[in-house]
């Protein structure tokens, strides 16, 4: 339970040996290190450093619920080992939030205990796997940046670095980073920089420490059979690594830690060594530091001297593209910058010319030229001073990464979707939006480190600004509204006008946000995001993934395009498991939600026959679901409207999937549009067998009663209700039920007297049938006094002259003169 393995213990049927931690770490080490000859890691074989990260991966995981998860997708699912004996894959006994619903208080308290222990033995555990492999003695983290500063291939280099960066993300306390990793970065004392330096000056002034000193491992923390050119690079690896996984450390590293506060002017010396490996840990290092606020003002040096435009015209695309990237953030990280057009634009720029860079059917010398010089001007443009981390390393991972930056500015989403490129671009490019659909539509594109930004670039295009606003305050105590008046009681005059005027120009309406999902839709955008889909196993990938296409089913206009277009057979495909844990169950809330958005309006007759009964499954998970928002319950209670009333097949999958019961909860919800979408879903039920029993029962009865006479509170809901019974009375059975209701005498005087014509309609086509059975129907019609009620309303408004005063539409009169009939 503790992820640790006890002696001849089984598992899947086979005694695993206890390994010790020594091993382990021997064995990633000299994976590591493994092909090394002098300055350079053997080329296009990194199998063994990338077997290393994954077992470094496993050891150090704190997520063993997740790791199990991915083991058992490693194995064929015929093989006998993945199974238990019941056939199905062994996995940690977590209960569901319903399960645990069932329980009794003392024993919830008790899970509670047990899940807490369970996840604090893991962290532990980790926590003694990361300390075991980074400590000196091991010399497993030197080994990896020894790994990272010698590869010429940039994908592992990356991968190591990313790998780094998670380990220290693990330890929650950053003195103990900085304790770990002091020494690796040539820091011989760790408290430099500390946030309480009066606290530390104080002790270092009141205490006297007595060292021997060791010229061995004081003085210079490097091994001096070790290139001074390599030292620097690993240290300036680990910095990088720093900056992703725990960046308040890396800020840190990069003013103070970093050979005891050189490690600018070794970063400089990176960037100037003309060495490829050099440039591309140092291209790494800036695009990683620009992202975090403390550390981009460090940056503000190199761009005065102009040392970063050493790496934005290097030949390299990937040392390039991370300068790039770097001059990007900066820019946007500057208000002014940011805030100018003319500037954002040529940031989009460099982010297309960007995607572009790796493809190979592009030899434009010219136009990467163009794209280097708006790099240098937009670098030169930055101010002297500039007061989420990066995680991509290729040219076009770069790309995706910068536009992730600006897409969230409507003038930028109008520039894309219109098929934007930038000016001297060759007639035969792509546009930008078509250049991002061919990437994600590319074979393995989900499982690619851009995968979750291209996600959010199309998410991003097919919704305001305002909407996410508005979405950020659901669930919270206070309103979108609310909190913006509480915001202008604090503002000048002054400022309010400056905050309306930035407000009207980055106004993003309806309309054009409407008109923006059809040109994504015409563009292929859905099947980009079926395809990064397909192959994706992020979560945060697949949540994103899942996001955007329910905004993009919002709009009626596109449902269609998006169905031809996979997004609904990618949907109803979805499977998490039967007990997903709480992200998986936000994805599984998103994909329902996007089916209920597509079948709202769409005819059942061009779906398949797996698409509608695979529909019906989802739908009433939604319903059921309590986390789901009321807009997710109606917009599937409609969906399955559509559905039930398509044909008997249908009828008979929602029965089969006990929707009935949960039809019939979602009709006491507290929203009134709710309870309609209810109502109106039994309603296309009949004339089901099992409608009919289920309104025959005088308990069901009964509720259907009421909510046709609530139609003073709730019309839409009432209406529904009657044109149940209007349909369900033919039945002789029900009739016989209905009449012996103690309310249907008030039932049918209210609605004739209410002056509803579309209540009248309803109970006197009611009336009609019952009378038409005779017996107790008839006698139980006439005792209402119905026959008196008819013949005075006849006598009022036969003649069309008497209702002229009414101003009727016509739409009205014919309802009038239909109920006249009846």
């Amino acid at each position: 339970e503790d992820g640790t393995t006890e002696n001849n213990v089984v598992v899947r049927a086979i005694d695993v040996p206890a390994v010790d931690a020594s091993s382990v770490c021997r064995v990633a080490s000299a994976a590591f290190l493994w092909g090394t000859n002098g300055n350079t890691t053997a080329i296009g074989d990194s199998r063994a450093p990338r077997a290393a990260l994954d077992l470094l991966a496993a050891w150090t995981a704190t997520d063993l619920e997740a790791l199990d998860a991915a083991s058992d997708a490693c194995y064929v699912p015929s093989s006998s080992s993945a199974t238990g004996p019941s056939g199905k894959k062994l996995s940690h006994n977590k209960l569901r939030p319903e399960e645990t619903r069932n329980m009794k208080p003392r024993q919830v308290a008790a899970h509670r205990k047990r899940e807490h222990e369970y996840k604090l033995s893991t962290t532990k555990r980790a926590l003694q796997h990361i300390h075991t492999f980074c400590s000196e003695e091991t010399g497993g983290l030197d080994a990896m940046l020894t790994c990272a500063a010698k590869t010429d291939d940039h994908r592992l280099r990356r991968e190591m670095g990313l790998q780094i960066g998670r380990l220290v993300s693990v330890i929650e306390e950053s003195d103990d980073v900085k304790k770990l990793v002091s020494k690796a970065l040539g820091c011989s004392n760790w408290k430099i920089g500390h946030e309480d330096e009066n606290e530390a000056g104080a002790t270092s002034l009141s205490t006297l420490t007595i060292e021997e000193l060791d010229e061995e491992k004081d003085g210079d923390v490097s091994d001096g059979n070790e290139d001074e050119l390599l030292v620097k690079m690993k240290r300036g690896q680990l910095t990088a690594s720093l900056l992703i996984g725990k960046s308040d450390v890396g800020a840190w590293a990069l003013k103070h830690g970093w050979s005891d506060g050189n490690g600018v002017d070794e970063l400089k010396q990176l960037i100037s060594s003309n060495d490829s490996r050099a440039m591309s840990i140092a291209s790494e290092l800036v695009s990683a530091a620009s992202s975090v606020e403390k550390s981009r003002p460090l940056l503000a040096k190199l761009v005065q001297e102009g040392t970063l435009e050493d790496l934005l015209v290097h030949p390299n695309a990937d040392v390039r593209s991370g300068a790039a990237s770097c001059a990007a953030k900066i820019g946007l990280a500057s208000k002014a910058l940011s805030e100018d057009d003319s500037e954002v634009m040529a940031l989009l720029d460099i982010a297309i010319e960007l995607l572009f860079e790796e493809d190979e059917g592009n030899n434009d010398s010219d136009g990467k030229s163009k794209s280097k010089q708006k790099a240098i001007e937009l670098s030169r443009s930055l101010p002297q001073s500039v007061s989420s981390s990066s995680s991509e390393s290729t040219s076009m991972d770069r790309g995706i990464e910068v536009m992730t930056y600006i897409v969230s500015k409507t003038f930028v989403k109008e520039k894309i979707v219109a098929g934007y490129k930038p000016d001297g671009s060759p007639p035969d490019h792509k546009s930008a939006l078509e250049r991002l659909v061919e990437i994600g539509c590319a074979p393995n594109s989900g499982d690619a480190q851009m995968a979750f930004g291209l996600a959010g670039i199309f998410n991003l295009l097919a919704v305001s600004m305002e909407t996410l606003r508005k979405e950020a305050f659901i669930g919270k105590e206070i309103t979108k509204d609310q909190y913006d008046q509480l915001q202008a009681l604090g503002k000048t005059e002054e400022e309010k006008d400056i905050e309306a005027k930035k407000d009207a120009k980055e106004e993003d309406t309806p309309a054009a946000v409407r008109e923006r999902i059809r040109k994504l839709a015409n563009a292929n955008v859905p099947r980009a995001m079926v395809k990064l889909l397909e192959g994706s196993t992020s979560d945060s990938t697949q949540e994103k993934l899942f996001e955007g296409m329910g905004r993009m089913a919002s709009e009626q206009s596109v449902r269609g395009i998006m169905i031809q277009q996979g997004c609904l057979t990618t949907c109803l495909q979805l499977d998490k498991g039967e007990k997903p844990n709480e992200a998986e169950q936000k994805i599984l809330r998103l994909a329902r939600s996007c089916i209920a958005k597509l079948l709202v309006t769409t005819n059942p007759s061009i779906l398949t026959v797996s698409q509608r009964s695979g529909s019906i499954g989802p739908l009433l998970k939604l319903v059921k679901d309590n986390d789901a928002t009321d807009l997710m319950h109606f917009e599937a209670l409609l969906s399955l409207t559509n559905l039930a009333g398509f044909s008997d097949e249908t009828k008979n999958r929602v029965v089969a999937q006990k929707g009935i019961p949960i039809l019939s909860y979602a009709m006491f919800s507290d929203h009134e549009m709710v309870r309609q979408a209810a109502t109106e879903a039994l309603l296309n039920m009949i004339p089901h067998p099992n409608m009919m029993d289920h309104l025959k029962k005088e308990d069901n009865l009964k509720v259907w009663v009421a909510f046709a006479l609530d139609f003073e509170a709730n019309f839409a809901c009432a209406r529904a209700a009657v044109g149940c019974l209007a349909m369900a009375v033919p039945d002789p059975e029900f009739a016989n039920a209905l009449v012996a209701c103690p309310k249907f005498g008030e039932l049918v005087r209210t609605l004739m007297e209410c002056g509803r014509l579309e209540l009248m309609h309803r109970i006197f086509a009611v009336v009609a049938s019952l009378i038409e059975h005779g017996g107790k129907c008839r006698d139980a019609v006439i005792s209402t006094g119905t026959g008196q009620f008819c013949k005075a309303y006849l006598e009022s408004y036969h003649d069309e002259k008497n209702v002229k005063e009414f101003n009727f539409t016509p739409a009205e009169r014919g309802s009038l003169a239909a109920t006249l009939s009846l």
